[in-house]
């Protein structure tokens, strides 16, 4: 990549990623890249694994130069000082946060389990949430989801979007399977396709 253009690593779910961030010293690479290359940026937030989404805080790793185009173009007043002292804190938490960690992945790991024990083809996830392709039969998903207390984020003939949060909410996600199953909405040839994710 020429050194003049812009690299922006997101690394928004490097929490959850178990091949990287738990990895050792390079655990989430993209701090390593910006380390190694001037013109490469990584972004952070604390909405993800720190549990802070409604504040809207998050922060730049960025070559100098880069932080300052962005304090010219950033809105006045964009983060609260509540956010900011969250924020804080949260940094000031990390046992709390590596619990938390730990326990959001290993529901999500039961959550595509679950899934794809019901039928459904969800692929394996190193984020906060499993994605279930679910193709032509999304709605029919997300409805049976729905009926049994479950928000979850469909697109359109592509598939559904499941967080996983703590042992209750994945437990919801299963007696929605459990309920859909026990009515006979199971997809017929989802099962196979999940054989193939899994492969």
């Amino acid at each position: 990549m020429p050194r003049d253009v812009l690299v922006v690593i997101d690394e928004a779910y490097v929490h959850f990623d178990r091949s990287a961030y738990f990895a050792g010293p390079g655990r989430g690479a993209g701090i390593e890249l910006h380390r190694r290359y001037p013109h490469v940026a990584v972004l952070h937030t604390f909405s993800k694994a720190y549990g802070l989404a409604g504040l809207r805080i998050g922060y730049a790793i960025a070559p100098a130069e880069i932080a300052d185009a962005q304090r010219k173009v950033a809105v006045p007043f964009g983060v609260t000082e509540l956010a900011q002292a969250a924020a804080v804190a949260s940094l000031d938490a990390e046992a709390e946060l590596a619990e938390r960690i730990a326990e959001v992945v290993a529901e999500r790991d039961r959550m595509r389990e679950a899934l794809v024990a019901a039928g459904w083809p969800a692929v394996a996830s190193e984020a906060n949430f499993v994605w279930v392709p679910a193709g032509g039969r999304t709605a029919e998903l997300d409805e049976l989801l729905h009926a049994g207390g479950v928000v979850a984020r469909a697109f359109a003939d592509e598939g559904v979007r499941v967080s996983a949060g703590n042992a209750e909410d994945v437990d919801r996600v299963t007696a929605a399977l459990a309920a859909a199953r026990g009515r006979g909405a199971v997809p017929a040839d989802a099962a196979t396709e999940a054989e193939g994710v899994l492969a």
